[in-house]
């Protein structure tokens, strides 16, 4: 991690880093993503499972690294884990995984923030060591900008001290910044920042991976059915199995 890198996302609670997953990585994982997004959720292999109810502007899958070899690559990007391990602070392991499609009209509310202290998701900085307890990377599989419903923040909400004044949808806050990124890229923030997307005007489709890397000894991420099966852990080699166990 840069000296740069690590001042922004510092301050600014996330960094983005360019064209980091290879063009065939996405493909593949754009062609497994095609199965499911018109499958009834009811005949998902499981583990996947819905994380909210299915709607015409939005499908939420949870444990997506379940549904196809396609996603593991992304388990251990040698340009992402530097990263999350330096905002960790120390061990760290990947949490669980999930996407998102969305589609015209829909849109992520904003949530989390720095006050008042989230038990699962917090970021502090002590004697030039970041923690951040629970950090995820968005992968974006399209094209995204501001008018396909990008994923956008609160640049420094992390560290607030106060509540926000405003509502959750993305046109209430005046200090909301998208981040438009392109297949390829990868979004790295603290689930301690204030986040969510703006609107999705262009009616165009978005499709983003999300791999969510705690501390250590968190366990899996539970309100969704989260969990890595004997199944999935049997495919990876044993250093992507050495970040998914408990440390």
């Amino acid at each position: 991690m840069t000296e740069e890198q690590t001042y922004l996302f510092d301050l600014q609670g996330y960094v983005v880093l360019r064209g980091v997953v290879p063009k065939h990585v996405i493909a593949a994982c754009n062609n497994a993503l095609d199965r499911f997004e018109n499958m009834p959720p009811e005949t998902f292999p499981p583990p996947l499972c819905l994380g909210t109810q299915k709607t015409d502007q939005e499908l939420y899958i949870s444990n997506i690294l379940e549904a196809d070899p396609a996603f593991v690559p992304l388990i251990d990007l040698p340009e992402v884990l530097p990263v999350i391990a330096r905002v960790t602070g120390g061990p760290y392991r990947l949490n669980h995984t999930y996407t998102i499609y969305r589609w015209g009209g829909g849109y992520t509310g904003l949530h989390q923030h720095g006050t008042p202290i989230i038990p699962t998701c917090q970021y502090h900085c002590r004697n030039g060591e970041m923690v951040s307890t629970l950090t995820k990377v968005v992968f974006p599989m399209l094209d995204c900008d501001v008018e396909d419903g990008c994923f956008a923040v609160i640049p420094g909400a992390h560290k607030s001290n106060y509540l926000k004044p405003w509502g959750n949808h993305p046109d209430e806050n005046p200090p909301l910044t998208p981040i438009p990124a392109e297949a390829g890229d990868a979004i790295i923030f603290t689930e301690a920042l204030t986040h969510g997307s703006t609107v999705n005007t262009s009616h165009r489709p978005r499709r983003t991976l999300y791999y969510c890397y705690s501390i250590g000894f968190m366990r899996d991420w539970g309100g969704q059915g989260l969990h890595f099966s004997e199944r999935v852990m049997d495919g990876l080699s044993e250093a992507q199995r050495d970040i998914i166990r408990l440390k």
